[in-house]
């Protein structure tokens, strides 16, 4: 079993190079900083989820319960979503098509399989959906900021060339082609790990707070979320050097813009058109949506 030398500062920076993305290697089986990112994140967010449904009032013991099925569909969701992006090269590589250890893991995929996992589970447990849809909207961020750090251990999703103290340094092996002179570059899963931070804070207040105000219905958590997650991604995606595209624009614009869409409609139609239910007004716990 051998420890890998893990950081290196080359520079006088404030983000320090990762000089090997592989963590451990047991006998052959290796364990890369990409995969510990990921768990750790998907830790933190069950961690937090047990605390604002035992503050809730709800079962601390749900999420876990749920855990294996929204994990897996939020991995497959991720994972099929870049496939669809990059199907040309896939149809060539086939065999790469589930090795998801060197990354190719989308967000808004997880998004999708996740809430769709977690609203069939809900169904089947005879919870209310938008209620633990809220409590996911508040720690999932926190998970996304552990897990975008999975981007700086493979050296991926970073922005322009930039001097910057911040700057993180970038092999030439993964450096884009025509920025192939420049050597450091804008740490952009570093401004999406701080923004994902700040929207933790401002979700998990928010779902604390629900059940004391009238103003708040079921899945307002939620349709925030996706106005502040949206706009975030939007901005960030405009740095990136590495964007998939859906015809002329990156993917991340199509479905950041109908995040945002979403969550404005869902978060306005809830309280004119189709009314929902205040927070307060829920008559017991686990009772069906």
């Amino acid at each position: 079993m051998r420890s890998t030398r893990s950081f290196e500062i080359t520079r006088a920076d404030l983000v320090p190079k990762l000089s090997d993305p592989v963590a451990l290697d047991f006998f052959g089986f290796t364990i890369r900083w990409y995969a510990i990112f990921i768990l750790t994140g998907i830790v933190v967010a069950l961690v937090v989820m047990r605390w604002l449904a035992r503050y809730r009032g709800l079962d601390p013991d749900f999420p876990l319960d749920a855990a294996p099925f929204v994990i897996l569909a939020a991995l497959i969701g991720a994972r099929a979503y870049y496939l669809l992006l990059k199907w040309r090269y896939y149809l060539d590589h086939p065999g790469e098509a589930i090795n998801i250890r060197l990354g190719g893991l989308t967000v808004h995929g997880a998004i999708v399989g996740g809430l769709l996992a977690l609203w069939l589970y809900c169904r089947h447990r005879n919870q209310r959906f938008l209620t633990w849809g809220d409590i996911l909207a508040a720690a999932l961020p926190l998970g996304q900021a552990i897990g975008r750090w999975g981007n700086w251990a493979n050296q991926e999703a970073f922005g322009k060339p930039s001097t910057h103290p911040w700057a993180v340094e970038i092999d030439p092996i993964h450096r884009p082609e025509h920025y192939a002179g420049y050597s450091t570059f804008q740490p952009t899963f570093l401004y999406e790990s701080i923004c994902d931070v700040l929207i933790a804070i401002v979700l998990i207040v928010l779902v604390r707070a629900m059940p004391k105000h009238r103003f708040w219905r079921e899945g307002d958590a939620i349709w925030i979320y996706c106005v502040l997650y949206g706009t975030v991604r939007f901005v960030i995606e405009r740095m990136r050097t590495d964007s998939l595209t859906i015809g002329p624009y990156p993917a991340a614009y199509w479905l950041s813009w109908v995040l945002i869409s979403i969550g404005v409609v869902m978060f306005i139609g809830r309280r004119t058109v189709w009314s929902g239910t205040r927070v307060v007004d829920i008559p017991a716990i686990g009772s069906a949506e």
